[in-house]
């Protein structure tokens, strides 16, 4: 099988609060033969407040980006949620909106001329993992490990972007590959408050509560995101009584496929899960 050469986007929270995440994406793409070259000079994709705040701004934003991988003559790779949201955003407006094409031509020199897909890395890795050289790769299990997906809102595709296959589903398949059992329940799209986390931390508490508390009655161990802004908000915001592990896909994915730092980046979780895991786990 082939590999898969993509240029890649890290963002910010991958570069900082996450950079566990990041170091787990690139375990897994190592293991799947999914090359990936880091865009040279990436900024700000422009999520949080600006696209609110300055719509034309934050287009521009992710369009330096864009225009970085297609200049590598590469489709572009993220894992952040938020991300994957402003970079087809933005790639969309660049292809379908005359106003965004000339402020950009004026700005940034350049225009979006090839068709420069963007993955989420959740749209590769249920089909990779089906694929004959890797359907043997997974060393560990994770059998006897209850947990609901959680995606977010910022995954779920809005109308414009439906040419993009809905991830729906896609960690459900990743996981069971790995035989955790997934557990039913439905908040899977539930916004969590992250972009409000900081201003308005009133109203964020209790959203994020509420989802945990429907985890906790769905029969779950823990919450498995694609999102690493959802983790950490989660994380932080849970009240005391409602904490519970939040697991990213990846890690766990990493783990599987015989990861040996994976206690070095459970450690960095603010809802410490190594308990849970090693209990659920213990002698594997």
């Amino acid at each position: 099988m082939n590999a898969i050469d993509l240029a890649y986007y890290p963002g910010c929270t991958l570069s900082s609060t996450a950079r566990e995440i990041d170091a787990a994406v690139h375990y897994v793409c190592r293991a799947l033969d999914i090359h990936l070259t880091a865009l040279p000079d990436w900024n700000c994709c422009g999520s949080s407040s600006v696209h609110a705040v300055r719509p034309q701004l934050a287009v521009s934003l992710a369009a330096r980006n864009l225009f970085q991988a297609q200049s590598m003559g590469r489709d572009l790779m993220v894992m952040c949620a938020g991300c994957a949201n402003r970079l087809r955003v933005a790639a969309n407006q660049l292809r379908h909106d005359d106003t965004s094409r000339r402020v950009n031509r004026e700005i940034l020199g350049a225009t979006l001329d090839r068709d420069l897909h963007v993955f989420h890395l959740m749209d590769l890795l249920p089909h990779r993992l089906k694929e004959k050289p890797y359907v043997g790769a997974l060393q560990r299990s994770l059998k006897g490990l209850r947990y609901v997906p959680y995606y977010g809102c910022l995954l779920a595709a809005p109308p414009e972007l439906k040419h993009y296959p809905k991830l729906h589903g896609s960690m459900e398949a990743v996981m069971g590959r790995l035989g955790a059992e997934t557990r039913p329940w439905g908040y899977q799209a539930k916004c969590c408050g992250a972009f409000l986390s900081v201003a308005r931390p009133d109203i964020v508490a209790p959203m994020v509560d509420d989802i945990m508390d429907q985890a906790r009655l769905a029969g779950a161990d823990c919450v498995v995101t694609a999102c690493a802004m959802c983790q950490l908000n989660l994380e932080l915001r849970c009240q005391a009584d409602k904490r519970m592990p939040v697991f990213s896909v990846v890690e766990l994915l990493a783990y599987g496929l015989g990861a040996s730092a994976w206690p070095d980046w459970f450690k960095k979780h603010l809802i410490d899960p190594l308990p849970l895991f090693r209990g659920k786990l213990s002698g594997r």
